[in-house]
């Protein structure tokens, strides 16, 4: 996939994408509030999610790049999975504000990662702005419990934010590996092979859990994850296509918007001070870290 530099067209992609990222949260956190198994609605994401990539790779004339170059592809497909293992039966049991406060500790997550694996290198300001957003979460999250806001926090929650956790190191590492694998894979490689992934996995493991919905509504509500999440993930990279991910990635934290309005909306949730302070300094840890990488690739190439 050739690159472009267009920077307002990708900015404008990532504010999309990270839209119907949104969406497809909200709708997989309702479908399963309907009654349908976590592992089901992997089993549908994957089925249509995967349709969707050949679909595309098609139209961008890439299908061969479908196919892996290297066996790590397939250790990034099981880790991603697992990812989803983890992170798909958190969603009913979350507000979707909590449940995106610890998913956007991804960027911090990988800004380490990055160091440990890829040697890059992370001077003190970086550092402590992954310090200062992990902090932000914790004192979110241990803060709700106290002055009088045991109601926002339920501690029956704990076992599903230390599923999300897992799942958002997990998605992190799987990251810092496509860094490393972008050079000889397909970009539509990485999606295809998650989405097959989830489909197989879920179907070969799990098929006795899986009821084909009987009403075209819960028909449509169950494909249109898949195209939900796929449209999503090819927005993100296509956003890559015409801006670097310094310049895209504050615009990411565009879905904090959408999903408080979601959450009120929907499920009738109003933040609470914690979640809106925790949420703001994660951001603006977020967006430094961007705004440093950036900062960093100009200098390199004076």
């Amino acid at each position: 996939m050739a690159r472009q530099h267009i920077p307002a067209v990708g900015i404008w992609l990532t504010l999309a994408a990270y839209f119907i990222l949104s969406l497809f949260s909200a709708l997989n956190k309702y479908v399963q509030e309907l009654g349908y198994g976590a592992t089901q609605v992997m089993f549908f994401d994957g089925l249509v999610g995967m349709i969707c990539m050949v679909a595309i790779a098609a139209q961008q004339k890439d299908l061969k790049g479908l196919r892996p170059r290297k066996f790590t592809q397939v250790v990034l497909m099981i880790l991603n999975v697992g990812a989803a293992f983890m992170i798909f039966p958190a969603y009913p049991h979350l507000p979707l504000v909590t449940a995106y406060l610890i998913a956007f500790t991804g960027p911090l997550m990988i800004t380490l990662l990055s160091a440990v694996f890829l040697k890059e290198k992370i001077g003190f300001p970086q550092a402590a702005a992954v310090l200062v957003g992990f902090g932000a979460v914790a004192y979110s999250m241990v803060a709700q419990q106290a002055n009088g806001l045991a109601a926002a926090f339920d501690p029956a929650q704990l076992p599903y934010i230390l599923r999300m956790i897992a799942g958002t190191f997990l998605f992190a590492t799987t990251q810092v590996m496509v860094r490393k694998l972008s050079d000889t894979e397909s970009t539509w490689s990485f999606p295809f092979f998650y989405y097959a992934g989830m489909f197989v996995l879920t179907g070969l493991f799990f098929h006795d859990g899986i009821v084909l919905p009987t009403a075209p509504r819960e028909w449509a509500l169950l494909m249109s994850l898949g195209v939900l999440d796929a449209a999503s993930l090819a927005m993100i990279y296509l956003g890559l296509k015409y801006a670097k991910a310094s310049t895209v990635v504050p615009f990411q934290y565009s879905a904090m918007i959408w999903i408080v309005l979601l959450d009120l909306v929907l499920w009738d949730k109003i933040p609470v001070l914690p979640q809106v302070i925790g949420a703001v300094v994660l951001v603006a840890a977020g967006i430094y870290l961007a705004t440093h990488e950036r900062k960093l690739y100009r200098n390199s190439v004076k």
